[in-house]
């Protein structure tokens, strides 16, 4: 998968941390006729049935995918994440996982400390996350996507003085590019900062540039909602009118064991 299909790791991110994990599936699976057995849409297919408690096939197609270097320290820590869920729980399996996970980690190369973060922050370990990220950092100091990244964490954070550091990572990832998360993340920014005029002016420009991308005329209804302008909140509704999704509750189950990973 290129660098440049960011709409779409853009969109499967943005349903990974909505919790919309069916249309997590359906985006890989989309992304996987164009790109056929890429091991990261591999992955993020594999992770939206394990978040719906899908737990077998989830380790089945996790197992498959955990040599590939780009996602072996993310499909291992899911591992250990899906047998920690298991009704009976195998734990020499997960001794073997975190012993492994120990190994691999001592050479991971940038992109597998990225979607291990990427993972981590995912499943709402923001610290561990951002500890994965700066280190992917001091390896790929120019990666951009690392940048945006980074300012995702922090924009997520619950305390407001980090939510105020994104900014800057942010900016950082997505200075002469068009990063398609990076700018979503600055609509939220400003958003976040009752600046409606201003995230509005961003996410233009990933409508200009993917006008059927669904999150971004997600964002836009809402900072219309915020602004009280209804009718052109109904406008935009009607421009994808069954394609907004919903949460299905049903497949949100309260965790009683520990997922503690790593």
């Amino acid at each position: 998968m290129s660098g440049d299909d960011s709409c779409l790791m853009a969109g499967i991110i943005y349903y990974s941390q909505e919790k919309y994990f069916r249309h997590l599936q359906q985006a890989a699976a989309v992304g996987l006729e164009k790109f056929s057995n890429d091991p990261v849409l591999q992955f993020f297919k594999a992770y939206g049935v394990l978040r719906e408690e899908r737990i077998q096939d989830a380790i089945s197609n996790l197992e498959s995918i955990r040599n590939y270097p780009d996602v072996s320290l993310c499909s291992i820590m899911a591992l250990i994440y899906a047998h920690k869920r298991c009704e009976t729980i195998d734990r020499e399996a997960i001794q073997e996982l975190e012993s492994s996970l120990k190994e691999i980690r001592k050479t991971a190369s940038g992109t597998a400390l990225y979607y291990g973060g990427l993972f981590l922050w995912l499943l709402g370990h923001h610290d561990k996350a951002k500890e994965y990220i700066d280190r992917m950092l001091k390896v790929s100091s120019s990666s951009r996507e690392g940048y945006v990244l980074r300012g995702w964490v922090d924009l997520t954070s619950e305390k407001p003085h980090t939510v105020k550091k994104s900014i800057k990572y942010l900016e950082q990832g997505i200075q002469d590019t068009k990063d398609v998360l990076g700018l979503m993340g600055k609509a939220m920014y400003l958003m976040m900062q009752q600046n409606y005029s201003g995230a509005l002016e961003v996410v233009n420009q990933i409508t200009v540039a993917s006008g059927s991308f669904l999150p971004a005329l997600v964002l836009k209804m809402r900072l219309f909602l915020a602004r009280q302008d209804w009718e052109r909140t109904v406008e935009i509704g009607h421009r994808k009118p069954a394609a907004v999704p919903t949460r299905d509750k049903s497949r949100h189950r309260h965790i009683r064991r520990s997922t503690h990973i790593v």
